[in-house]
């Protein structure tokens, strides 16, 4: 894996908690940076994916929302009914 060397800054007490992290779980700062900008990388890159599903599970709600209201006004009798006559028993002899 080739590597490039960065230069940033950060406050004395980042610094002090990444090292106290990396000390703790037993790597070097370098790992835990990389692994922050994988996570924040895979974050903001996913953003648009979330907002295009949350727009379109919202235009969902809306179009069953309308559907909702529109529709017959006692679907469970329907429903029940239909299973009712359905379930009717059906002679193998005609008379």
């Amino acid at each position: 894996m080739k590597t490039v060397k960065t230069t940033f800054q950060i406050e004395h007490r980042l610094h002090a908690r990444l090292k106290a992290m990396a000390g703790r779980l037993g790597v070097n700062a370098r790992d835990l940076v990389a692994e922050g900008i994988e996570l924040a990388l895979a974050r903001y890159e996913g953003a648009g994916d979330q907002q295009e599903l949350a727009a379109r599970a919202k235009a969902a709600r809306e179009r069953l929302r309308a559907g909702y209201f529109d529709g017959p006004p006692d679907l469970s009798e329907t429903y029940e009914t239909r299973l009712l006559v359905a379930a009717e028993p059906v002679s193998p002899y005609k008379p």
